[in-house]
């Protein structure tokens, strides 16, 4: 009988844990044999009242090493799990199977080499096959590795293997190696991390890493938990403790100190214009992309024109004829305090002020919805808490609903009002030459103060500035159009139009500007002009 066999299903504790054994189990992991990795042994721990996560941390701190737990099970207070991991066993074995908690001493038993790793996971398959195999499937082609929520992976839940925290990967040192080499953004979000895992950082950031996200994790502070790297373009930070505290302009101040060459934050661009709010970021999918861009487009223009008064210049997104009503549910005392909207709407809470004939507040026409909307304060809405359903799209109509949170602009030192609202539009479609053209034919606009919780949740995150007419870090696509828009314009030729328009860093209204002053003094060469110059911009015109 070999001394391997021996030792099969072997009842291991103080009377049992020979010399004999002792030397055996060092030679074994001297030796580092494959066939190790398949043996499993049972670690039993008596009269454990914690919960398991807590008993892997405690064991691994104690007995100073990693190890990856199989099959945690708790039964007649006895809780005990499989590890492959001989230097947990040695390291039991040498103090004497015990270790401390809160005052107390727990006994450990150990049933050793009671399993194989065909007997854990139904076939041949070591912690390290699994392991491996679960992070190389979460590489893209983009060059991303996502190992968001990591440890709950469902080939670890159907292997019973608990990866209990992200830590444990550090373990993995070739294939962190191998990972870190290719891996461009790397994906840590939704892993509980209390810290930013530098331990794991450590085999990307020499590499080509370029993008990190940390969000929706329990990090603290950014004062002294960001030793990363100074190549990290893309950071995602949201959801965090960290983010709560802090004004927006704080904010992103420090954490570019961190980052010196971030240009996105929070999938939000940054550079010298300020940020850019990815529109579709909290919607809903839409169903094609036909509708989708019609919807950012009228949510980028119409509250772009909504939070710059006056309102006059939403008129064009009304129809000559449209009808506007306006409800709220407002108390007595809250209709005195906000009598802009108590005069010029129904109110669901008081059966008197729910006609609309009576108090005369169907507001029909374009010119008398304008007048009535600039009647209201100067707000600012938050885009972040915005969601939008579609309803309906054909090529008749659209059916679009709105829910967010605006809060009204205040004089210095006094209250603001903070407005959950709920804003039904329905469109109008018709045909002009090849092109779709939107009116709002029929507006319901429905406000509310908010509640507490939806102000703490309000206005945490960057927005973009809607008022700048101008493309952020443009891709060759955007250029492209907005190129092509210029040209029509002012009927430059091509490269003269980019040329103005890169000058401007593609601010459409800056470059439209320059060009109707070089018009009036007559400075701009017909050799610039395409040659059918009879639509150029009048040189009268002003720009708006």
């Amino acid at each position: 009988m070999s001394r391997n066999s021996s030792y099969r299903k072997f009842f291991l504790n103080r009377v049992t844990a020979s010399k004999d054994f002792s030397d055996y189990l060092e030679n074994e992991i001297i030796r580092d044999d494959v066939s190790a990795k398949h043996c499993f042994h049972k670690i039993m721990v008596h009269n454990w009242t914690e919960d398991d996560i807590q008993l892997f941390n405690i064991i691994s701190e104690y007995f100073n090493t990693l190890f990856i737990p199989v099959d945690y099970l708790l039964k007649n207070e006895i809780c005990s799990f499989y590890t492959s991991s001989l230097t947990l066993v040695s390291k039991i074995v040498k103090l004497d199977f015990m270790f401390p908690y809160r005052r107390r001493m727990f006994n450990v038993d150990i049933l050793f080499n009671d399993k194989t790793s065909a007997d854990c996971f139904e076939i041949r398959s070591s912690i390290d096959d699994i392991v491996s195999s679960v992070v190389c499937n979460r590489f893209n082609e983009k060059m991303e590795l996502n190992l968001s929520n990591f440890c709950n992976d469902p080939e670890f839940v159907r292997t019973k293997l608990n990866f209990y925290k992200l830590g444990l990967l550090a373990n993995f040192k070739i294939l962190m190696l191998r990972m870190g080499r290719d891996t461009k953004v790397l994906n840590l979000s939704d892993n509980q991390l209390i810290e930013v895992p530098l331990d794991i950082l450590n085999f990307f950031i020499k590499g080509e890493l370029i993008g990190l996200n940390l969000s929706n994790n329990n990090i603290p502070s950014i004062e002294q938990q960001f030793r990363v790297s100074s190549k990290i373009e893309k950071l995602w930070l949201e959801g965090n403790p960290l983010c709560q505290d802090m004004d927006i302009g704080t904010y992103i101040k420090k954490i570019l100190v961190k980052f010196p060459r971030l240009t996105e934050l929070d999938g939000v661009k940054i550079n010298q214009y300020g940020i850019l709010y990815p529109f579709s970021k909290y919607f809903i999918e839409f169903p094609d992309t036909e509708t989708k861009i019609v919807v950012e487009n009228f949510l980028m223009l119409y509250f772009s024109h909504y939070d710059t008064m006056p309102r006059k210049k939403i008129d064009m997104f009304y129809d000559t004829s449209a009808i506007l009503t306006i409800s709220t549910d407002f108390s007595d005392q809250e209709e005195q305090m906000l009598p802009h909207y108590a005069n010029n709407s129904r109110n669901a809470m008081n059966p008197a002020k729910r006609i609309l004939i009576e108090k005369n507040i169907l507001h029909m026409g374009r010119d008398n919805i304008v007048r009535v909307l600039s009647l209201f304060p100067d707000t600012v809405h938050d885009l972040n808490t915005f969601t939008v359903d579609v309803l309906q799209h054909n090529n008749k109509i659209l059916i679009l609903v709105i829910d967010g949170i605006y809060k009204e602009k205040s004089a210095m030192n006094a209250p603001e009002n903070f407005i959950q609202f709920r804003r039904t539009f329905i469109f109008n479609i018709h045909k002009v030459n090849s092109s779709s053209v939107y009116h709002i034919s029929n507006e319901m606009f429905s406000i509310s103060l908010a509640k507490r919780e939806q102000i703490e949740n309000s206005f945490k995150f960057p927005t973009k500035n809607m008022n700048d007419l101008c493309l952020l870090n443009p891709d060759e696509s955007e250029s492209q159009v907005l190129c092509e828009v210029f040209m029509h314009l002012t009927m430059l030729k091509k490269f003269e139009a980019e040329r103005r328009l890169e000058s401007h860093n593609w601010d459409i209204r800056l470059a439209l500007e320059e060009f109707v002053k070089d018009m009036k003094i007559g400075t701009i060469s017909h050799e610039l002009l395409m040659e059918d110059d009879n639509h150029v911009l009048d040189s009268s015109s002003e720009v708006d």
